[in-house]
């Protein structure tokens, strides 16, 4: 009898060890969000960003070799991307639900998202560097405000 016991205990936890081991961590809703990123542009924007901080990393004086900034840029593009991507998903799953992911998804399958998916790594690079220049003026408009009103500013890091 214990030994049928035994034996029965096994089977159920080899059972549910093989089950635990079929099936896939990741459910439903955030494989949909990660179609989605591959569908929208998102990923694509993604690379475009690391690409640019590569191209302005070559710039700088280094001794790194060519095959350094290769290397490096194709791991970082293969690893990064998949970072932020995780990084981001949580953000869609609190905001969003399945059926908003799926009307997106559906969005970007017509001729119309996939033209805008086309164009939206362009996009998001432009806008970028507008906000960024964007940011830069808002902040000497602040600062100039600051001083004019006879307020000390102390800047970080002594710029």
């Amino acid at each position: 009898m214990k030994q049928t016991i035994t034996t029965i205990c096994f089977l159920l936890l080899f059972a549910c060890q093989l089950s635990a081991g079929n099936s896939d961590p990741e459910d439903e809703f955030t494989r949909d969000i990660r179609y989605l990123f591959k569908i929208n542009g998102t990923e694509t924007s993604y690379k475009k960003n690391i690409k640019a901080v590569f191209a302005q990393f070559k710039k700088m004086e280094s001794d790194a070799p060519k095959e350094y900034w290769n290397k490096a840029e194709q791991e970082f593009l293969n690893t990064s991307v998949d970072e932020i991507t995780n990084m981001i998903i949580p953000i869609y799953k609190k905001f969003l639900t399945p059926e908003d992911i799926k009307a997106y998804i559906r969005f970007f399958e017509s001729p119309a998202g996939k033209h805008i998916a086309q164009q939206t790594p362009s996009i998001a690079t432009e806008s970028m560097q507008v906000g960024m220049l964007w940011g830069k003026t808002i902040g000497e408009k602040i600062a100039a405000d600051i001083e004019n009103k006879g307020y000390k500013l102390r800047m970080p890091f002594g710029l």
